[in-house]
């Protein structure tokens, strides 16, 4: 927590601004390189970059929702990637990760619970959503709705206790070693046994760790909603 004019304030909240600040830098470099590309020239490293991540999510996209899924979910889950890919490794930066954060993963959790009902609704109708909590018989309703409630708990925890535990590993380890560094050299008050085995933890706690979380979570994402269109 910080003090912002009086205003209590949890810390995540900058880590949260550097992420959006990073993205749409990102995005307004992209978006420049794209109006100025020549399409018979090479195309630049930097636009490369970016039609290559357009494509991998395009592809993504297709494979798990099928070729009916609307166009606008490219953009998003494209984006939903890169806002957690870079929340999940800011433990590398030594910041804060915002998806260490309940509230944080739970509205993202919230937002594709919403996608998933808007779908569902849209492809059988507000009467045939209602009716399908009585499917197949009316006794399953009650297992239905905690079915239906099942992915937002599910993601959001998911999400939040692999971020959160990988930190407070580090945070055991780091105490650790700055004891055992204070054991070896008590005169030396500098945790040398931390900056130099930390590093290949951090490359599994906050680099691997937050790449397969963050595949995780796009990839729930694109299934339940893609599971909720027509069939081809």
């Amino acid at each position: 927590m910080f003090n912002f004019f009086g205003i209590q304030l949890q810390i995540e909240l900058i880590s949260m601004l550097i992420v959006l600040s990073v993205i749409f830098t990102f995005l307004y470099f992209i978006n420049k390189e794209i109006k100025k590309a020549d399409p018979l020239a090479k195309p630049t490293p930097f636009l490369t970059v970016g039609m290559v991540y357009y494509k991998l999510f395009k592809g993504l996209v297709r494979d798990n929702m099928g070729k009916k899924a609307n166009k606008n979910y490219e953009p998003y889950i494209a984006a939903l990637a890169m806002y957690l890919f870079i929340s999940n490794i800011l433990g590398l930066f030594a910041l804060p990760s915002p998806t260490a954060n309940y509230s944080v993963t739970l509205t993202l959790a919230l937002i594709t619970f919403v996608l998933i009902q808007y779908t569902k609704i849209k492809t059988n109708s507000f009467k045939g959503y209602l009716l399908g909590f009585f499917q197949p018989f009316p006794p399953f309703v009650i297992m239905n709705v905690f079915g239906l409630i099942a992915p937002l708990i599910s993601m959001s925890l998911r999400l939040f206790g692999n971020i959160t535990s990988g930190s407070v590993l580090m945070l055991l380890f780091y105490t650790f070693t700055q004891w055992v560094s204070k054991l070896i050299l008590p005169f030396v008050d500098f945790n040398f046994i931390g900056i130099a085995t930390a590093p290949f933890l951090h490359l599994y706690f906050d680099l691997f760790a937050g790449f397969i979380q963050t595949y995780i979570f796009i990839s729930l994402t694109t299934i339940f909603i893609g599971i909720e269109l027509p069939q081809e």
